[in-house]
C-alpha cells in the first residue's frame, strides 16, 4: 500500500507539472507513444502479469489492424491496452473484478478510484485525482438510475488533444464494464 501512495505521489507531482505546462503528453504518458507496458512505474508497482497477445479482427469494435494486450494486476483488475501498428497505444482500459454494489449497483471503492487516477496519470500523461472518479463514478450511477442502458455518465472525465491533433478522451463506465480508460476517439 505504502509503494503506492508513493508511486501516486511522484506520478502527480511530476505529471501535474507536465499537464499544467500545456503539453498532452506528459513524459510517462502512455497514449500516442511506443511503450513496454510491463515496463511502466504502474506496472512494476502493480505487478502487472501479461495475459494474453491477440491479432484483431473485423470482428473487433474500434481498430482492426492492431493488437489487443490484456494484463492482470496484483489485485485482479484487467488492463488492456490497444496497440496500434508501429507499436503506439491508442486506447487503454482498466477494469475492476466482482465490483461491490451500492445500492444494489456495482460501484467502484475508494481504493479503485486511487489505482484509476494512478491508470488514467500514468496513460494520459495528465493528472487525475481520486475525487475526480469517485465524482464520474456517482454520476454514471446517477446516469444508470435513470437509464439501464447507458454504460456511465454521459461527459468524459477529460478531453484533450495531443500535439499531432488526435482526439482523446477519457472515461468512467458502470454497466458495460466497471472501470476506466482513456483513448483515441472515444465516443
Amino acid at each position: 500500500m505504502r509503494a503506492r501512495w508513493l508511486l501516486a505521489l511522484v506520478l502527480g507531482l511530476s505529471l501535474k507539472g507536465a499537464a499544467f505546462a500545456g503539453g498532452a503528453n506528459g513524459p510517462t504518458a502512455w497514449l500516442g507513444n511506443r511503450v513496454d507496458v510491463a515496463q511502466t512505474a504502474f506496472c512494476r508497482v502493480n505487478r502487472c502479469r501479461l495475459e494474453s497477445v491477440r491479432q484483431n479482427t473485423e470482428a473487433y469494435e474500434g481498430w482492426h489492424d492492431g493488437t489487443h494486450h490484456i494484463y492482470r494486476l496484483r489485485g485482479g483488475e484487467r488492463l488492456e491496452v490497444a496497440v496500434r501498428p508501429g507499436g503506439w497505444i491508442s486506447n487503454a482500459f482498466l477494469f475492476f473484478p466482482n465490483p461491490p454494489t451500492l445500492n444494489g449497483r456495482a460501484a467502484i471503492t475508494p481504493g479503485g478510484h486511487r489505482l484509476a487516477a494512478e491508470f488514467l496519470s500514468a496513460v494520459t500523461g495528465r493528472w487525475f485525482s481520486a475525487g475526480a472518479v469517485a465524482a464520474c463514478d456517482r454520476a454514471g450511477q446517477a446516469a444508470l438510475a435513470r437509464d439501464p442502458d447507458v454504460y456511465g455518465p454521459p461527459e468524459a472525465l477529460s478531453r484533450w488533444t495531443t500535439p499531432a491533433g488526435l482526439p482523446y478522451r477519457a472515461r468512467c463506465g458502470v454497466t458495460w464494464q466497471l472501470g476506466v480508460w482513456a483513448g483515441w476517439q472515444q465516443a
